[in-house]
């Protein structure tokens, strides 16, 4: 095994990884991804392309590829458990200006179309970094089975409990959030297949991404359990249970899904952090961030159209991956914010804070949640 020492090296082949190398390499950028496990896939549960990943993807022509196997969203709403809109987004209101739709679509099917674009030798599968150094040329990574590879610099996608984070910046553990999801597939169809749609209860928030083909896809956020259920079918029951008083359509869901198909994760998060010298972090490596603005595939997806773009046109390595920290730096911090702050409001407790919640929510001008939504969806570009 071996790669060129010109190569920028890259950890991880999560989406965050696949995406910059496809980005480097359609700039003629040498690069290598080196991913831990032996086949790189992606959990079973979907994924909601907003309209700023889209157009990133549609730049670096994939989106083309992924429209016949996900489903175009033209309306997202969140609502209260007895149906009343609390606020909502309009596909009209956003493609103009973005220029790209959203899109649900199941992870797999965008990590294997990311793949298919990879050039011959391009991964290193089954070998995980265990550590790295800087070298007169860069840096050198060292692997698992004792390989050394040179490179002109490193990129950490190794994820949110990145080696590299935590050698560059300490071993710290990510901020729990409180929150715990369960993310389910059924082959029900969705009562609406172009509309996400969420309901936000008592410290209870569920939501529907349709998918092609009548299935569709789930989430379903609680506050997390002091004792985890471990068997599927038990924790399929326990959220169930507690989301009985939620609207039918999400109950019967629900129990359309089979336990093997659904997965756990406690919702965790860390600061915005960068790199040093020829090594920079990328994606959850870099900027970890709460699921509830649908952005963190996406700004990972935005981290590598930037880089690549840094990297085409700057003297360095260094000073590519300084220049790309620092494009970046402000907008992911924003959304950090934004899903923490999110997650925050869809979680009061029952009482006066959750009515006063709500009546504000539907109380806001048009125009101030249009501001909101265009500066999230106003993302970056190749």
């Amino acid at each position: 095994m071996s790669t060129s020492p010109e190569h920028i090296l890259i950890a991880g082949a999560g989406i965050g990884g696949l995406t910059a190398a496809v980005a480097l390499q359609r700039r003629g950028i040498a690069c290598t991804i080196i991913e831990a496990t032996p086949r790189p896939t992606a959990i079973n549960a979907s994924i909601l392309l907003q309209n700023n990943t889209m157009r990133v993807l549609s730049e670096l022509d994939i989106a083309r590829c992924l429209a016949p196997k996900g489903r175009r969203i033209a309306h997202t709403s969140i609502m209260s458990v007895t149906g009343k809109v609390l606020t909502e987004v309009k596909a009209e209101d956003v493609e103009g200006t973005v220029g790209a739709p959203a899109l649900g679509i199941h992870r797999a099917d965008l990590h294997e179309a990311l793949l298919s674009r990879l050039q011959d030798g391009t991964l290193i599968a089954g070998d995980p970094v265990i550590g790295f150094e800087t070298t007169a040329g860069g840096v050198a990574v060292y692997l698992r089975s004792g390989e050394r590879l040179q490179g002109r610099g490193l990129v950490a996608a190794d994820g949110i409990d990145s080696r590299i984070r935590a050698r560059l910046h300490g071993d710290r553990p990510a901020v729990r959030s409180g929150t715990t999801c369960l993310r389910g597939v059924t082959e029900t169809p969705a009562e609406r297949p172009d509309e996400v749609l969420e309901w936000w209860g008592y410290r209870l928030q569920f939501g529907i991404i349709p998918l092609p083909d009548g299935r569709s896809s789930w989430f379903a956020l609680i506050p997390t359990p002091t004792r985890p259920v471990q068997d599927p079918g038990d924790r399929l029951g326990f959220y169930q249970r507690l989301y009985r008083e939620f609207p039918v359509q999400v109950r019967d869901l629900m129990a359309a899904t089979e336990p093997k198909n659904t997965i756990e994760v406690e919702l965790r998060h860390r600061p915005w952090r960068g790199g040093s010298g020829a090594v920079t972090l990328l994606g959850d490596a870099a900027h970890p961030m709460l699921p509830n603005l649908g952005q963190g595939a996406g700004q990972a997806i935005e981290d590598a159209a930037v880089l690549a773009r840094r990297l085409d046109k700057a003297a360095s390595v260094a000073d590519a991956f300084r220049a790309y920290e620092q494009e970046r730096r402000a907008r992911v911090r924003w959304i950090q914010r934004q899903a923490i702050r999110m997650n925050q409001i869809a979680s009061v407790p029952p009482g006066p804070l959750s009515t006063a919640r709500d009546a504000v929510l539907r109380g806001l001008p048009a125009r101030v949640e249009r501001t909101s939504v265009m500066r999230m969806f106003d993302g970056a570009h190749t």
